[in-house]
């Protein structure tokens, strides 16, 4: 039996492209789950992670005008999961977590503990070259907190208000 081959994209069905999402429609979809949709992935805890992240963050804020911030706050608080905990250490992974509603998006990332407690508001100097990290997260996010413990891990969160005014 002779072999036929052709590139992937050949057997890909055509999507409708001239026809653009709009905003109540998605908002319509986010409403049906009470408490909004929520995705969660886990990363193994290397630096080379991060851009995965990111990704994945990207991925479900397409259509979002805060996906630029939630970006920059998944890659910040990943970097602090895989540098300041045992989520860097060998076999530990980190958990991005995302939460849409209509009206927010909260990013999360839990690491596995042991490592230091995130201390957001602590001033830090403009031409520090470390360090700035929380400080980022705080100045994108409307809202960031931490809960949880050495032994059973912390997860680490920003909510972003997803209409943003001019």
């Amino acid at each position: 039996m002779p072999e036929t081959t052709a590139p992937a994209a050949a057997f890909v069905p055509k999507q409708r492209t001239s026809e653009a999402v709009h905003r109540e429609h998605i908002d319509a979809m986010i409403d049906l789950h009470p408490g909004g949709l929520t995705w969660r992935r886990t990363f193994p805890g290397t630096p080379e992670q991060i851009p995965a992240a990111r990704h994945f963050i990207r991925y479900l804020l397409a259509d979002s005008p805060c996906q630029d911030d939630a970006e920059h706050i998944v890659a910040e608080l990943a970097a602090n999961a895989v540098q300041h905990t045992s989520s860097g250490s060998l076999g530990g992974t980190f958990i991005v977590e995302i939460t849409r509603t209509t009206a927010t998006v909260t990013v999360a990332v839990y690491d596995c503990g042991w490592g230091g407690v995130p201390r957001f508001g602590v001033a830090c100097s403009a031409t520090a070259e470390c360090s700035r990290g929380l400080a980022v997260v705080a100045a994108l996010a409307d809202l960031v907190g931490y809960e949880g413990d050495d032994e059973t891990g912390h997860r680490v969160w920003a909510t972003i208000r997803a209409h943003r005014g001019p």
